[in-house]
Parts: structure tokens; C-alpha cells; sequence
């Protein structure tokens, strides 16, 4: 039994239902769902009903819903306090800004509903308008998750589906043949796929840990994030894989110093793109400006005091901690705008294994000294001028 929880009494909502016919077409995937374009079927017009709200053009490619009276709005979906029961509100015209994300048969994963209702009565209340992804619950007919199925088979047999998810299919397939897990509810996103007609791109990135790791060291010189990717990095290569050490630190993310912001989103950016000194500019100036990296950054710290080694892996407080150190930046660059919005919400349980694999990374960063820079081994940030270190 799932350890994260929703306020207010758990019903089964009432909410719009996808028709059988719609078209479906692979977009990406996560570790825990899959993202599809969805069209009406030939001939058909006007989709049911939806309380996603008209958006400006934009939700994401992944990684990576209560039930009663007082419903109010905010951050594109229908949000409740107590419980609820999400009603339509706003009839979409069609489903060209809205994709699909159906969730795959993990163990570690939460329902739907589960998720919906962290969502709205948890994590929406944390963050004001417009700053998150626009969803919605909707129910799942079990023959269009058949049919979404089917497309993963397929796309396996012909290559084109990555060889690290394949054999792991969606949650909600009725038939005896594959995986089972039940599943009725699946999200609709708001689309913040850019057209590239007009110069528009997305930029993808988990800003992870803000703030130092409350279990680290008084000595330490590296983040959090920093140490783990220098740790992952001698682990791969021990298996003779490829890794890359450097990359985006958070803490120059979120330190309103716009030169080591600049660096941080240099990596994001990724040649031949950080190039550009004129756009590298436009995405610090729109990222310092932003509300989100101020506002996980000082829930990151009030919500997680005692870190992983010393919390309550059953709180609220610390599992929700954990969803907003794994939540996605969706940033669409366009030549006279930038628009960010934080999505992949999902919920952290610590159940399947996850709370032990949590207490075994810390204990390993700080034993081995990843955090204080005196891990033992020939690594390449060993040379003089490549030292990797953090600053608060």
C-alpha cells in the first residue's frame, strides 16, 4: 500500500472519457510512461468534453486528479481542496495541443488517480499559475491501451523503439499475454512541442538539488548532484561504458549570479547552441526571472531539514521533497520568447526498493568521499584545473 498520500477521502472521480478511435502516434518515453500524439478519428470533429484549459501552443516529451465541491483552477488543470470531483469546464476543439502519457507496468509506480491526487492537493498548492505543465485525468478505454501496446510491439520488431525500454509495456491491457497491472486514468498534457518552422526549440532538464544534501559532510566542496554524476561516471567506466562527469550544477542554477548561471546554461544549451552568446543571454536573463528555481529551491530546504539518512521515509513532507529534486524544467526558446514550465511530477513513494536505494547512495557519497572530493581512484577531474567544485 502506497505510503504517499492525498488529502481528503479517496472516491472514484467523474471524469471526461477518451473515445476507443483515437489516432495514436509514438512521440517519446521515460523510465515510468509513454508520451503519444493523439488525433480524432477521420470524420469526427469535436472530441468529448476536457477541463484542460487553452494554452498558447505547448507539454513535454517525458524522461522522463478529488472528489466533492469547491473547484477552482489553477496551473491548467482542475484543482480541489478536501475532495472533489473534477467536472468539464472547457471544451477543447480538438487534440492538437494536448498529448497523451500513459503509464507503464512498474512495480515502483503510482496509479494514475494516486498521482492525480498528489497532484492537485499536494504539489499545486506549493506553486502559483502558469508556472507548471497543464494536465488533466481522463479516463482509459482498456482497447486504446491494447492498441497503444500493440504499437510498442511493433516499433520494437522494426528497431526503432530504444533497445533500454523495450519488453516493458503500458499498465491497463486486459489480455492475459501482457504485463498486468490495472490501470483506468490516464494525463492529458498541455503540448510544448516548439515548431521548429518558426525557430522555436525545447530544452529539457532536471534541476535536481538546489540546496546541499543536509547528510553531507561540513568539508564538502561538490553538490549533490555533482558527486552522484563523478560516482556514476567511476562506475561506468569500471564497466567499460561510456559517461560523461561534467555537466549542469544546480547550485549555479539557482545562485542569481548571472555569470555562473550563464555556465549552467551553457550545459543546457549543449554545443553548437551555448555558442551563442547572444541566446545564451536571452535563456539566463528569462531563467534568473523566473519564479521556479527560487521556489523548489526554498521547498527543497523546508520540506527535506534532516535529509535522506535521518528523515521519515513516510512523511509527506520528505517524499514530496524527493518528486521536486526529480521534477523536469520544459523550456521553449522561440526567436522573441522563452517560456518555462516544470512538470513530471511523480510521486516519490520509497516503496520497491527505492527508500534503501536512496539511504545506499548517500552512504556511499559520504563514505567513499564524493562530496569531499578525496574519493580514491585516476580520474580525469584529478588534473590540475579540472577540479569539480561547488560553491553554495
Amino acid at each position: 500500500m502506497s505510503t504517499v498520500q492525498a488529502t481528503g477521502s479517496h472516491v472514484e472521480p467523474s471524469v471526461p472519457v477518451l473515445p476507443d478511435g483515437l489516432t495514436l502516434k509514438y512521440v517519446a518515453e521515460g523510465a515510468a510512461n509513454v508520451i503519444w500524439r493523439i488525433s480524432l478519428p477521420d470524420g469526427q470533429i469535436t472530441p468529448p468534453p476536457t477541463i484542460v484549459e487553452e494554452y498558447s501552443g505547448s507539454t513535454p516529451p517525458p524522461s522522463e486528479v478529488d472528489v466533492g465541491v469547491d473547484i477552482g483552477r489553477e496551473n491548467g488543470t482542475t484543482k480541489s481542496n478536501g475532495a472533489d470531483i473534477p467536472t468539464p469546464a472547457t471544451i477543447a476543439t480538438d487534440y492538437t495541443r494536448l498529448l497523451l502519457r500513459l503509464r507503464k507496468c512498474l512495480p515502483s509506480s503510482e496509479s494514475n488517480l494516486l498521482a492525480y491526487e498528489y497532484l492537485s492537493s499536494v504539489i499545486m498548492p506549493l506553486f502559483p499559475p502558469g508556472v507548471m505543465v497543464g494536465q488533466e485525468l481522463v479516463s482509459l478505454p482498456p482497447a486504446l491501451v491494447m492498441r497503444a501496446n500493440d504499437t510498442l510491439h511493433a516499433l520494437e520488431k522494426s528497431g526503432i523503439r530504444p533497445a533500454h525500454r523495450q519488453h516493458l509495456y503500458l499498465a491497463g491491457d486486459p489480455r492475459p499475454n501482457e504485463q498486468q497491472m490495472g490501470e483506468g486514468f490516464a494525463f492529458l498534457l498541455e503540448d510544448m512541442t516548439p515548431d521548429t518552422s518558426l525557430g522555436e526549440f525545447l530544452l529539457e532538464f532536471k534541476a535536481k538539488w538546489l540546496i546541499q544534501s543536509p547528510n553531507a559532510p561540513g568539508s564538502w566542496k561538490r553538490c549533490r548532484t555533482c558527486a552522484l554524476r563523478l560516482r556514476k561516471y567511476s562506475r561506468a567506466i569500471k564497466k567499460g561504458k561510456r559517461a560523461e562527469w561534467r555537466g549542469l550544477c544546480p547550485f549555479d542554477l539557482a545562485s542569481n549570479d548571472q555569470k555562473r548561471t550563464k555556465n549552467a546554461v551553457r550545459w543546457i544549451l549543449q554545443p553548437p547552441r551555448s555558442e551563442d552568446e547572444k541566446l545564451v543571454e536571452r535563456v539566463t536573463v528569462a531563467l534568473m526571472g523566473c519564479p521556479q528555481l527560487s521556489i523548489l529551491k526554498e521547498l527543497q530546504a523546508s520540506l527535506d531539514p534532516k535529509g535522506i539518512l535521518k528523515a521519515d521515509h513516510k512523511s509527506k513532507e520528505f517524499l514530496t521533497a524527493m518528486t521536486l529534486r526529480d521534477c523536469t524544467f520544459y523550456v521553449k526558446v522561440s526567436p522573441t520568447d522563452v517560456q518555462a514550465r516544470l512538470g513530471d511530477f511523480d510521486v516519490k513513494s520509497g516503496e520497491a526498493g527505492k527508500s534503501d536505494y536512496w539511504i545506499e547512495n548517500e552512504r556511499e557519497l559520504i563514505e567513499e568521499g564524493w562530496y569531499t572530493g578525496t574519493e580514491e581512484g585516476d580520474y580525469p577531474w584529478k588534473a590540475e584545473g579540472l577540479e569539480v567544485v561547488c560553491r553554495a
